[in-house]
Order: structure tokens, then sequence, then C-alpha cells
């Protein structure tokens, strides 16, 4: 059983990253790629955040996680979307590799779903957040870890928007479910291996 357990749940629009040990958060940020012009620069951004991050916590021997490549995205196989996260995972394990030769894991959203949060269907809801994310935050908010994924929000919108009490004031914020799902991705490490279904990643 390994101490430190990082969950990536990775994408070219926003990265969640969650570093846990013996089960308690050391860190958990996003990556928003804000000043990225394409996809290259994304993964470069991506490689040197986990670098620092590796290096400001001294981890050296953790158990990797990443979410598994959805061989079919919005219901069809596409081949773009196949081709680049492939190359984002592979930014993953190259890093991981080179840095101290630590194997990288993938575990599909499923497993994960009902592994860590108990059901993986998707749950609707009254604020307009995805259907496919709301148990995770439910699941964080049950934890008492609703302070780690929420954004306070100035705009005008409504859509994802909730009130979170914020130092005895409730506050509308939006939620960073990607986040969210890179916390269970971590927690699933701390399965017993029996109920892990595990893929060491190798492409």
């Amino acid at each position: 059983m390994h101490d430190y357990v990082i969950g990536i749940d990775q994408s070219y629009t926003r990265t969640g990253i969650t570093v846990l040990k013996n089960k308690e958060v050391v860190e958990m940020f996003s990556l928003d790629y804000e000043y990225c012009k394409n996809n290259s620069e994304k993964r470069t951004a991506l490689e040197n955040t986990l670098h620092e991050m590796v290096l400001d916590h001294n981890i050296t021997n953790p158990l990797v996680i990443t979410e598994r490549i959805r061989l079919r995205s919005q219901g069809f196989l596409s081949e773009a979307y196949i081709k680049a996260t492939g190359a984002l995972i592979a930014t993953i394990i190259d890093f991981f590799h080179y840095y101290n030769e630590i194997p990288v894991y993938s575990v599909d959203t499923r497993s994960w779903k009902s592994q860590i949060i108990g059901n993986s269907k998707p749950l609707d809801n009254p604020y307009g957040i995805n259907p496919e994310k709301f148990r995770t935050i439910l699941y964080l908010r049950d934890k008492g870890l609703l302070r780690y994924i929420v954004e306070e929000y100035k705009g005008r919108g409504k859509k994802g928007i909730i009130d979170v009490k914020i130092d005895g004031q409730r506050v509308p914020c939006k939620i960073n479910d990607d986040l969210a799902d890179s916390y269970c991705i971590a927690m699933y490490g701390f399965l017993p291996k029996s109920k892990q279904k595990l893929k060491e990643e190798m492409f």
C-alpha cells in the first residue's frame, strides 16, 4: 500500500489533480491552461505542473492513477478524442517514468464511481449541474471537502451556480467537478487490491 496516491482527471479543458497521503488531502488543484495556445502547450504546462508538485511535497513513490480513455466519446467512436487524450496521458506516463520510473495506472469511470461514490448513474438536480457529476459533488460535500472544489462566482448566470456558506455568509459559487473527480480517483487507490480494477498504461 502506497502512502501517497495521486489522482488525475485529465482533459484539455481543465485537469484536476489531487494528492492524498494516508487518505488525507495534501493538495488539490486544477490546471486551467489559461495561457496555452494549443494542445502542445497544454501538455507542457501539465508536465511542468507535475514537476512542481512532486518537488514541493517530496513525493518519491506514489501510486499514480488517471482516468481511462473512453473509447466512445459523446456516444460515438471519436478518433480525434482518442488521439488527443492518449497524448495527454502519455505526457503523464513519460513524466513519472523519467522522474523516478513510477508506473501510471488508469481506472474506468464506472469503476471508481461505483466503488467510491456507491453509484455510477447520473443524478438530476435543480442547480443545472451536469447529472454525470452531481453524485461526486455530493460525496465531497458529505465528507466536508466542499471548500476544496468551490469557486466564488460573480457573474449573472444561474446555471450550475449554488449558494455555499463561507464564513457564515451564503456566497454564489461554481463547482470544480474535475477536481472533485480527481479526489475520488485518488481515493480509489486506497481500496483493497481485490476491489481495484487498475490497468498499467504503457503506450
